[in-house]
């Protein structure tokens, strides 16, 4: 049994991953990271879509630390805020500590691909230059809410299919889309 919760520990678990809308301000702007997925060993059809930075969740893994974990491993930028940052204390009444936490949103994987169910923060970074991660992405690069939308509704074929509808709600919420 200890075999078994060892390789649960080891892996990310039932595909749950997370995303981050990685967001800043320039010159009265919003400006949204996005990267070009490359990862043509692994996943051949989508390297070349354009993405947000993404991956799994380990089992037991805080998902702050995993989006914070997958920033940093793609575009080599640190998190410094959360946006927003709603969670509550982590509670342990058995030794089995949980918390509650209100993502930005939720994706999920319907057909094809892999069956991923995920969540999405929109988080700030550190200001640096950003340095994306071979074999994560080949390049990343900042866009106006307005070069976004324009991508979302002219080329949504250029984006990575599950961070389509994430985008499409994200320029919703910024009143960027109908």
């Amino acid at each position: 049994m200890e075999d078994a919760k060892q390789k649960l520990l080891d892996m990310n678990i039932n595909g749950a991953i997370v995303s981050v809308i990685v967001e800043r301000e320039r010159d009265g702007d919003v400006e949204v990271l996005l990267q070009t997925r490359w990862k043509p060993e692994r996943d051949p059809v989508y390297s070349g879509t354009l993405e947000i930075p993404a991956g799994g969740i380990m089992a037991y893994e805080n998902i702050y630390a995993a989006a914070k974990r997958e920033v940093w491993e793609e575009i080599g930028l640190r998190v410094t805020r959360f946006d927003p940052d709603i969670r509550t204390p982590p509670y342990a009444p058995r030794d089995d500590d949980c918390f509650a936490f209100l993502p930005f949103c939720c994706q999920q994987q319907l057909k094809g691909g892999i069956p991923r169910i995920g969540v999405v923060f929109i988080c700030r970074v550190e200001e640096a230059e950003v340095k994306p991660k071979a074999g994560e992405a080949r390049e990343a690069f900042w866009v106006k809410l307005e070069a976004l939308r324009d991508i979302v509704g002219k080329q949504p074929q250029t984006i990575f299919t599950l961070q389509l509808p994430v985008l499409n709600y994200y320029l919703q919420r910024k009143g960027e889309t109908k």
